[in-house]
């Protein structure tokens, strides 16, 4: 298997807008290979995290890392009751990725920062230090299973 293949997030957007009294929806679709995907479900991710050393120093058991907001949704199949509407985005894109790609949409809670990155040094090497939302997805059979990172 060509794991960079087995399933693809597609996002209209990188940046996301907190507005104060909301933030901008995050919509998108996920094209998952079937013979990957079997009898199992397809989830995403939204984790917000604060680095506050280089990945490098990552050693010993010590993280320089710290999640400060974890959500993890079922995308496929839908759950009834949490569906929405399709976006323009989202109608274009299970259009032309067919019949295997498969829509999602959640909203970012609004106590959380703002992603800053700060500037690293000349020297400094690995992902930078600051706030960064990261959105993963992934095939399991329930959301308690423990994934494998590819």
């Amino acid at each position: 298997y060509d794991c960079l293949h087995l399933v693809t997030v597609y996002l209209g957007k990188r940046d996301f807008v907190d507005h104060l009294d909301h933030v901008d929806p995050v919509d998108g679709v996920i094209l998952v290979d079937p013979e990957y995907l079997k009898d199992r479900k397809v989830f995403v991710t939204l984790t917000c995290a604060f680095r506050y050393g280089r990945e490098d120093l990552d050693v010993l058991g010590l993280s320089f890392r710290k999640d400060l907001y974890i959500s993890t949704f079922q995308a496929f199949p839908p759950v009834p009751e949490e569906r929405k509407p399709n976006s323009r985005l989202q109608e274009r894109l299970l259009k032309k990725l067919g019949q295997h790609a498969h829509p999602f949409y959640f909203t970012i809670p609004q106590n959380l920062p703002c992603s800053v990155t700060l500037q690293p040094g000349p020297e400094d090497t690995g992902k930078a230090c600051g706030v960064d939302f990261e959105i993963r997805a992934f095939c399991a059979k329930s959301i308690e299973e423990k994934i494998h990172k590819r």
